[in-house]
């Protein structure tokens, strides 16, 4: 598995924005499981300025996923 960097915000007990993965943590994939959008923050590192440019232009289907993770709850 190549490395993956997690884009969306920081989740308390799921995930710590930007953080780099050779694996996804149990507890970011149970979160996947449960909100699967999640899934899309996950992006190889290749992608990162992409996502990262979305986010920061407020604009695209990462920044559109990245405002849901804002609501999401992992209790």
């Amino acid at each position: 598995m190549s490395k993956i960097v997690y884009v969306g915000p920081t989740i308390i007990g799921v995930a710590v924005r930007n953080t780099v993965y050779d694996e996804l943590p149990q507890s970011l994939q149970t979160a996947i499981q449960n909100a699967p959008y999640l899934g899309n923050l996950c992006v190889p590192i290749g992608d990162l300025a992409d996502a990262m440019a979305q986010i920061r232009n407020e604009s695209g289907a990462i920044y559109t996923m990245y405002k849901k993770a804002l609501t999401y709850s992992a209790n």
